[in-house]
């Protein structure tokens, strides 16, 4: 794997040479918020909704970012040039920051690290995706929700759907209702109507999820953000997953199909967004 130069808390430093506080909130106790930001061709995909949803995240859980929306960008901008990678993902993560005593008394300055990487390899479509109970999993749901740094309950999943053969797994929650993969979101299709969770049941306002939803309005899909039932998945015509580092994959399960002819319409627009960079 290539040297990247990352940002270390107001370093630049390669991964061989990437240290981190040790006494720092966000790496003992996971206390802070991420996001993946997506770059081609040099050029940062929507950073201000990624931002918005960051610093919105970050009044919640009280940490104060002495960062303008403008700095935040410029640091961004300036890991893609330092590494010199045409396209990729950058995972920013803001934490508590350094503490010295008891954590919940630090009001400290915030720490901001600052990773990159090239994309993946878009998988083969459509992948397999397994639908797994939350309760069997340490789920945290926030209302409204947050990127918080606290994965466990989602990784755990990741690794059971792997072991299943699946790309990703579905959480559905006590009342049976459908309400986000591990590390993404997820569409369904039924006839004209563009289905998805709806942020109230603790689902993360993804910023793809954003864009999918703006785009189905453009070709004349009704978009309707509801409670979506497991027991209605093979009354779907279509359904896709979505997240930044993807955009927009076709998915099936076990005992069921489709021809996805909306979802391969959906995803030539947002190819063509995500390329050409033109704005919504």
């Amino acid at each position: 794997m290539k040297d990247y130069i990352n940002y270390i808390n107001t370093f630049w430093k390669t991964n061989s040479n990437s240290t981190v506080p040790i006494y720092d909130g966000g790496f003992l106790l996971g206390d802070g918020l991420f996001e993946t930001i997506r770059f081609d061709n040099g050029k940062l995909f929507y950073p201000a909704k990624h931002l918005k949803r960051l610093f919105e995240g970050l009044d919640i859980i009280r940490i104060n970012l002495k960062k303008s929306d403008l700095e935040i960008t410029n640091l961004l901008e300036e890991i893609i040039q330092r590494n010199s990678l045409k396209s990729g993902l950058l995972r920013l993560m803001v934490t508590r920051g350094e503490v010295n005593g008891p954590p919940w008394k630090y009001e400290g300055a915030a720490g901001i690290y600052i990773t990159i990487r090239p994309l993946t390899i878009e998988p083969k479509y459509p992948v397999k995706v397994v639908f797994y109970p939350e309760e069997n999993y340490p789920i945290i749901r926030y209302t409204p929700a947050i990127k918080s740094l606290n994965y466990i309950g989602n990784m755990l999943a990741k690794k059971d759907a792997d072991k299943e053969g699946a790309y990703e797994p579905i959480f559905y929650n006590a009342e049976g209702y459908i309400t986000e993969c591990a590390i993404r979101n997820i569409f369904f299709i039924q006839g004209e109507k563009l289905l998805t969770p709806g942020t109230d049941l603790g689902v993360l306002p993804g910023v793809m999820r954003e864009i999918i939803i703006s785009i189905a309005k453009k070709v004349d899909l009704k978009v309707e953000e509801i409670n979506i039932s497991i027991d209605s998945i093979n009354e779907m015509n279509e359904a896709f997953v979505s997240s930044t580092g993807i955009g927009l994959l076709p998915c099936i399960w076990d005992g069921w199909k489709s021809d996805f002819v909306k979802t391969r319409a959906l995803k030539k627009s947002l190819n063509s967004l995500i390329h050409c960079s033109v704005p919504l």
